[in-house]
């Protein structure tokens, strides 16, 4: 399988998304995510509900640069506070869900 075909369906990806949010520590913040979170007044725990109850509503597109398919989520209204773009890298299990960037909706 060539590394920039999906490995899941949207449905599949959301949900493991969801199992590697609700353990924070599978979570890697990147610098960019911090400094923008710092920015625009956005909490950990908004970022966590997000990963962990948020659709993706763009993507998934493969990131030759970084190897990882990334993607945009955010939450249904009411619960629509933050929007974030995270990554996965292509592997059967991934075992770590990368925050790239954060903005208040």
């Amino acid at each position: 399988m060539k590394s920039s075909q999906a490995l899941w369906t949207k449905q599949q990806l959301e949900e493991l998304v969801h199992v590697l949010a609700k353990d924070s520590s599978r979570v890697i913040f990147t610098e960019h995510c911090l400094q923008r979170m710092g920015q625009r007044g956005v909490s950990t725990i908004e970022v966590l509900r997000c990963l962990q109850r948020g659709s993706i509503v763009r993507g998934p597109s493969y990131s030759a640069e970084h190897k990882s398919f990334e993607f945009r989520m955010s939450e249904p209204a009411p619960r629509n506070v933050v929007c974030i773009v995270a990554a996965v890298e292509p592997v059967v299990a991934p075992g770590q869900l990368f925050a790239i960037t954060v903005w208040e909706i």
